[in-house]
């Protein structure tokens, strides 16, 4: 049996999970290698404080993940494709590793920021 996400360190196992798997993808590999690159040795950390936010009640994420995404959208439109690509690999990362009350929390928490996501970008793509 697998253990459920306890701690910041089993998030960041699981952000560095989700990269590994993500960066594998055709389109994901591209956004995030070429389109607008990460750097994930200072990444992973702030994403880190985001989902421990989320899921562990932490409150060092001090960001606004939206707008970080609206750079990435002007840079290439964002589409309902590529959230659920994200998704799927979120998804992948946490039953890989993680099973637990707090393993579906962050598999539905991820659904829900895909969704929204999506919303407010294809909002913002559309011709005016």
């Amino acid at each position: 049996m697998k253990k459920d996400i306890q701690t910041y360190e089993d998030i960041i196992r699981l952000i560095t999970r989700f990269y590994e798997i993500s960066f594998q993808d055709e389109r994901l590999g591209k956004i995030f290698k070429e389109i607008s690159p990460l750097h994930l040795e200072s990444h992973i950390p702030v994403v880190a404080d985001f989902w421990e936010g989320v899921l562990l009640d932490g409150t060092k994420y001090r960001g606004n993940v939206t707008e970080k995404h609206f750079d990435v959208n002007r840079l290439t439109p964002l589409t309902k494709e590529d959230f659920d690509l994200w998704y799927g690999c979120w998804e992948q990362a946490v039953n890989e590793l993680f099973e637990g009350e707090i393993a579906e929390k962050a598999k539905f928490r991820a659904r829900s920021i895909a969704d929204i996501m999506h919303y407010k970008m294809d909002y913002i793509n559309q011709p005016r």
